[in-house]
């Protein structure tokens, strides 16, 4: 135990001499530290009780100001040696505890909101020294592996936090308005659909059997409009077993939302009234920045054509393209890696986020995909090879992904064992044929549109965040 943890450690032993172990008692307080200071106007001459960390300690002969707070805010505590029996036991606290205090809510002489203290007490000791409040915690790393520290010397995060919760909030309020049903769907799937990534794999020990982490909601999200549900949607942890970048964490919340009769115009019509109401209710502001750009909502977002895109940078309509070697000679003369268990739609996809993604700032919807990269949408009329999908790009992230949904059975059949050919090659984030999900679209579903958001992605943006690992709470 170092010499200052000690300090402490004996200060606590002569409050539980004193008054008994503080640990074992329980404390309500009327109102938080930042409440008082939102509500003095009508608190003002009334008794409360409030209580927080402690932040400041200032000691002025007779007089201890002790300012304390949580995320709320903070709030001064005046104390009186004349006023209070136990007015040297302030000597037994040290900043970063956590204590509880009475008295009136007034103003100083100076002008500051206080409580006028009756009686306090140590409710749990702060055995650590905080971060200097000035200069906060330095190291990233510590900063994500122990938010609590990072909060209590008030970091950002303090801050981040509430816009987070927020942000929740006004997107439920966002498509509930807009009459979606929000529904919860199972996290443990026997069968991990709905994406192509790689799942964590789990197993039942009553039933003896493996599940995985879902990976996406959207099969289960799609057999609610087989139900008759006309629309529906959800905001849940997705998990995917890749790597960890500043786009990417194992664990990340998505937002789905599936509308029957819903066309893949109407998603882009939604997607860019969802984002300019985010905009004004989280920002107030029809534009935010990131990464030091300035990204205007204000518009109407750019729509650009897949094939053309690719077409117009590097000059290869993929049309042409009709073996994998093919790819392979396109990825060489690019400068492009090669790797392992390479499919037609991986070579597609590092083809988009190489030439299309990567080039775009302001929000842009990339529009039509390949067939291999859209296992799930349904084929743009007289186009066999693309599909009626858009991704929103802002910035150079995908920030959404969307589709006019497959519900021809037969071509769904296909498509999923075309899948499982791939994963028995060995591309271990292809998707498995489904069975039940084929059952569901043979019973008829609706012509629908849905789309799924990246929640952290967004957060990441409107909190301008260069890292994913920023807008998470707790990150891998």
């Amino acid at each position: 135990m170092n010499e200052k943890r000690q300090f402490r450690e004996e200060k606590l032993k002569k409050w539980i001499r004193k008054y008994g172990d503080p640990y074992e008692n329980s404390f309500s307080i009327t109102h938080s530290p930042g409440k008082i200071i939102e509500d003095f106007e009508k608190l003002e001459n009334q008794t409360v009780s409030s209580g927080g960390r402690v932040l400041a300690f200032r000691k002025q002969g007779k007089l201890v100001f002790i300012d304390i707070g949580d995320i709320t805010g903070k709030v001064q505590l005046f104390i009186r040696k004349n006023d209070l029996e136990n007015f040297e036991d302030t000597e037994l606290l040290d900043l970063g505890d956590i204590i509880f205090a009475e008295g009136k809510v007034m103003k100083t002489k100076v002008g500051e909101i206080s409580i006028f203290v009756s009686s306090f007490s140590l409710v749990s000791k702060g055995r650590h020294e905080l971060p200097d409040k000035m200069h906060g915690i330095s190291d990233p790393e510590t900063r994500q592996r122990k938010r609590w520290i990072d909060m209590a010397s008030g970091g950002e995060i303090s801050k981040d936090v509430v816009f987070i919760s927020r942000f929740f909030q006004k997107a439920r309020e966002y498509w509930q308005s807009e009459g979606f049903l929000e529904v919860f769907t199972p996290m443990l799937h026997q069968i991990p659909g709905g994406a192509y990534a790689r799942p964590f794999k789990t197993h039942h020990n009553a039933l003896d059997m493996p599940l995985y982490l879902r990976i996406a909601p959207e099969l289960y999200l799609k057999k609610l409009l087989v139900g008759g549900c006309p629309r529906v949607f959800e905001i849940g942890r997705n998990f995917r077993n890749e790597g960890i970048s500043k786009k990417h964490n194992p664990e990340f919340f998505g937002l789905e939302a599936y509308e029957a009769w819903g066309s893949l115009e109407k998603m882009m019509d939604r997607t860019e009234e969802f984002i300019r109401f985010l905009c004004k209710e989280l920002l107030n502001k029809d534009s935010f920045s990131w990464n030091g750009k300035t990204i205007s909502v204000k518009e109407d977002f750019k729509r650009v054509d897949f094939r053309q895109e690719l077409i117009n940078s590097i000059g290869v309509d993929l049309e042409n393209l009709n073996s994998l070697e093919d790819y392979k000679n396109i990825f060489k003369k690019n400068n492009l890696s090669w790797g392992d268990g390479m499919t037609v739609g991986r070579a597609q996809d590092k083809l988009y986020s190489e030439f299309i993604e990567s080039k775009i700032d302001n929000p842009t919807f990339v529009i039509g995909y390949p067939e291999e990269m859209s296992p799930l949408a349904k084929k743009i009329p007289q186009k066999e090879k693309w599909t009626q999908r858009f991704e929103l790009v802002i910035a150079g992230c995908e920030v959404c992904n969307a589709f006019g949904e497959l519900h021809d059975p037969d071509e769904q059949k296909r498509r999923m064992e075309n899948q499982e050919d791939a994963k028995d090659s060995g591309d271990l984030e292809a998707q498995p044929i489904d069975d039940s999900y084929i059952e569901a679209l043979e019973f008829g579903m609706p012509s629908a549109g849905g789309i799924g958001f990246g929640v952290e992605r967004l957060l990441m943006m409107f909190l301008d965040k260069d890292s994913i690992r920023d807008v998470i709470i707790f990150p891998m």
